[in-house]
């Protein structure tokens, strides 16, 4: 009987092509504008890495000013990032599964077989090889430099896909030379495409944006003293010695994201004792004069505080859902007004045996069918808003835009199960239609 009333159902929708066509476009829009914005939504707020979201934290430990608090007055807290010393020092003593300082700056880049004038600014981020396996980073060619790299600060670097394909036209660079700022960085690796978002690991204005086209080691930003201060937010209750960037390095100039990976409960406690003893330690030597808050803070804990997406994104959501209920009644109406055309048919189904869960059926399939339509089509429809949200807004990375294979069959599940929902009140009102007036005027 199914293939029996989605023949008719096809036959009826051919028949009144016109209101039914004008019903899956409206809900087409609908469908559109809720699931282009809650897609985007969803990209924004989604966990950005669930397979280390409980094992992934930014130490945060007190190393402010003696007469000022950090942040606002009523609640003191630690500052998100620390200095130079503090983070060379938490490396050395090497308390945790990784150990990842996240820093960065910028200079001109070229091939060395380019004139100076090819030259590019390119964004640099600095961090140890434990960065690529701790935040699953993708590698289209080579790999992380070796573990001694991070010690000696040896010259290589990892460049980013986009970067490979600029400079080498796309073919594998590993073990090709590139000239950051002057010095000669040898590459080692090439990312693939990456999609960690938001990118929570550094600054919070960067969550929506595209990874950095370079990373070296840390120690090597260090030792070859390459600093931005326009690029790498820092703040300083206390002034430098002198405009050295190596005394930079020395002072209390906070700067110097520092992530670790612990993966159990035991190793968090462990890591808290160390970091106490630590500050302790530093203390006694006349530093870390606050109150001890030592603090590890997961990825979401991180960005709701940074306050890395806004709340107007859910009420976008909220709007956008409220305007699919408008289509959908609109919908409804013209799919009562169909139903209401076939008074005659339905009064002639009747007479001949046809029962009340009989025209149900027939007219719930009709309906689906006009939802899986507008799904369809809704779903093409949010395609193109994508895609075009990402041409104009060009300053977040275009992995928001992207809908993701499960969403799109939600899309097309929401629309059929909103139209059958939507379309209950029609089929109803239709299917009390009393035989014996209609036949009369037949």
């Amino acid at each position: 009987m199914g293939i029996y009333y989605t023949k008719l159902a096809m036959l009826s929708l051919w028949k009144t092509r016109y209101m039914s066509l004008l019903a899956i476009i409206i809900i087409a829009v609908g469908i559109a504008a809720t699931m282009t914005t809650y897609t985007i939504n969803y990209m924004m707020t989604k966990d950005p890495i669930p397979s280390k979201s409980d094992s992934l934290f930014l130490v945060r430990i007190n190393n402010w000013s003696p007469d000022v608090i950090y942040g606002n007055e009523d609640e003191e807290h630690a500052p998100i990032y620390m200095a130079v010393q503090d983070a060379v020092n938490l490396i050395r003593h090497d308390k945790a599964q990784a150990q990842i300082p996240i820093a960065g700056f910028k200079d001109m880049l070229k091939l060395p077989t380019q004139d100076a004038v090819d030259a590019k600014m390119t964004f640099v981020r600095s961090s140890t090889r434990d960065f690529f396996s701790s935040f699953d980073v993708p590698f289209l060619y080579g790999s992380p430099w070796p573990q001694g790299s991070d010690k000696s600060g040896e010259q290589v670097a990892v460049i980013s896909k986009k970067l490979n394909d600029q400079l080498f036209a796309g073919k594998n660079s590993v073990g090709q030379v590139v000239e950051l700022g002057g010095h000669q960085l040898t590459v080692v690796g090439v990312l693939d495409d990456w999609s960690i978002l938001p990118r929570f690991y550094g600054e919070s204005t960067r969550a929506f944006k595209g990874p950095r086209d370079v990373f070296v080691p840390f120690q090597t930003q260090l030792n070859l003293e390459l600093w931005s201060p326009n690029v790498q937010a820092f703040e300083c209750w206390k002034e430098a010695d002198n405009a050295s960037v190596e005394a930079f390095w020395a002072s209390e100039c906070i700067w110097v994201y520092f992530w670790v990976e612990l993966h159990n409960e035991l190793e968090k406690d462990a890591y808290m004792d160390f970091l106490e003893s630590y500050v302790e330690q530093q203390k006694a030597l006349g530093r870390f004069q606050r109150p001890m808050l030592n603090e590890l803070q997961s990825p979401a804990e991180y960005l709701k505080e940074r306050e890395a997406y806004s709340s107007d994104s859910e009420i976008a959501v909220w709007l956008a859902i409220c305007f699919f209920a408008l289509c959908l009644l609109n919908a409804m109406s013209i799919i009562m007004t169909k139903f209401q055309s076939k008074a005659g048919e339905v009064a002639l189904r009747r007479a001949v045996g046809a029962s009340s869960v009989d025209l149900i059926q027939q007219y719930m399939i009709e309906t689906g069918i006009i939802g899986l339509f507008g799904g369809l089509f809704g779903l093409l429809l949010s395609q193109v808003c994508l895609m075009l949200s990402s041409q104009l807004y060009t300053h977040l990375s275009k992995d928001i835009m992207a809908m993701s294979a499960q969403l799109m069959v939600v899309t097309v599940l929401l629309s059929i199960v909103s139209s059958l929902i939507f379309g209950l009140f029609p089929i109803v009102k239709a299917i009390r239609v009393q035989p014996a007036t209609q036949l009369k005027s037949l």
